[in-house]
């Protein structure tokens, strides 16, 4: 069972599963998205590839190469009814056989895991809604895949639908997830506002200059204060000119984003990375006819958010 739960500092999520569940996870993401790229009428290849690099920490996830804990399985049941055969009714044969499966389960089943930061749950849920709009069909199964074969070749509409059901579970999960951190309300009015807009797909730079406001920020903020910061994020990235240019027409949400926006500018923690202010600062130091090289972009997001030391090259991040 693939499971995701918050992390305790609500820097992110973690997503967890033993190896068969998230090996299959795997898969399906990998040849669905694929699938879909193919056939999809527009599909920019960056958000295609920036969905890939959730399926690479997927993968490294059940190599071991990321996290791993013991899951309470409720084995100490089994323990019970064999220590209370009798008042259960069982025959001695069934309560050594329970007996048994405690012993064998009772250090609850190995799960890996994997850490996915805030604001990366808000553009998976937004990216993944955007692929599930569209029900796969038959005809593409004649699409030429990118290697020159046809999907139908290797792959059904039965299988692309099984995939497509996994994303779906896994989109449930990260809902699920919003609506217990936000509560129901807001969780509804964000998902009702990206149903009405055609929002603009963010780029990975973008979410990487939230995500590095957001290391800068978060170890001083209260908890308060990052669901503030996370809130405002989810509406940047699904985009937020209709909430300025039409106020009225999608209430709640502009207020919801206004206050958050307020909040921020009253904890007065460096400049929340707004998506325009963003490209504004970037079109100041990038020229498209000379290289722009990570260590120019790191510099843009240090000197604008605010100084960044790696958390996962210093191993001080705490979750």
């Amino acid at each position: 069972m693939i499971k995701i739960k918050t992390t305790p500092n609500l820097y992110g999520v973690t997503l967890m599963g033993d190896y068969e569940d998230l090996d299959k996870l795997y898969d399906s993401l990998s040849d669905y998205l694929a699938f879909y790229k193919d056939n999809a009428e527009y599909y920019p290849y960056h958000e295609y590839e920036y969905l890939l690099s959730l399926n690479y920490d997927i993968r490294h996830c059940y190599m071991g190469d990321r996290g791993y804990e013991t899951v309470e399985n409720r084995a100490d049941r089994y323990g019970e009814w064999a220590s209370a055969a009798r008042d259960y009714g069982f025959t001695d044969k069934a309560a050594k056989e329970l007996k048994k499966l405690y012993n064998n389960h009772k250090h609850g089943n190995l799960y890996y895991s994997v850490e996915i930061l805030y604001p990366l749950i808000f553009h998976y849920l937004v990216a993944f809604e955007e692929i599930l709009l569209e029900e796969p069909e038959e005809s593409w199964l004649e699409t030429e895949a990118e290697f020159g074969w046809k999907w139908g070749e290797r792959y059904s509409l039965i299988d692309a639908k099984r995939d497509r059901a996994a994303i779906i579970n896994l989109v449930g999960l990260f809902w699920d997830n919003v609506q217990e951190l936000f509560g129901k309300e807001k969780a509804k009015n964000i998902y009702d506002y990206f149903n009405e807009v055609e929002y603009t797909l963010p780029t990975s730079m973008y979410c990487d200059a939230l995500i590095h406001c957001q290391l800068v920020n978060f170890e001083d903020m209260s908890k308060e204060e990052k669901l503030e910061f996370l809130l405002a994020s989810i509406y940047e990235i699904i985009d937020t000119d209709n909430l300025t240019t039409y106020p009225e027409e999608y209430e709640p949400s502009t207020s919801e984003y206004k206050d958050a926006v307020a909040s921020l500018n009253k904890y007065n923690i460096p400049r929340f990375p707004v998506r325009e202010d963003f490209y504004d600062e970037l079109d100041k130091v990038y020229d498209p006819k000379k290289p722009f090289y990570h260590e120019d972009f790191d510099k843009l997001l240090n000197d604008t958010y605010g100084e960044n030391p790696d958390p996962f090259e210093t191993g001080e991040f705490n979750w």
